[in-house]
């Protein structure tokens, strides 16, 4: 059905844009990719964050938010330039 065909488009889409994340991940920065695969891949606290690379709160945030931003404007660059 018409229904289905769009469902399974949208499932390859969203497979496809997670796989274009995960490439952009693993194209960060060390402590970058350390920190947003630990927080928004394995959801580890800050404090497990910490512990793991070694790096207080403020630069553990600091971080998180560079490489979410990164990778929000690396994504819209390759979306939107797909769109055209």
């Amino acid at each position: 059905s018409a229904a289905s065909d769009v469902y399974k488009r949208q499932q390859v889409e969203l497979k496809d844009e997670a796989s274009q994340v995960k490439r952009l991940i693993s194209l960060l920065p060390e402590q970058q990719r350390k920190v947003i695969w630990l927080r928004d891949v394995n959801d580890c606290s800050f404090e497990e964050i910490e512990r793991a690379t070694g790096l207080n709160a403020v630069n553990v945030r600091v971080a998180l938010s560079r490489a979410r931003k990164k990778i929000r404007e690396q994504f819209n660059r390759i979306t939107n330039h797909e769109s055209r």
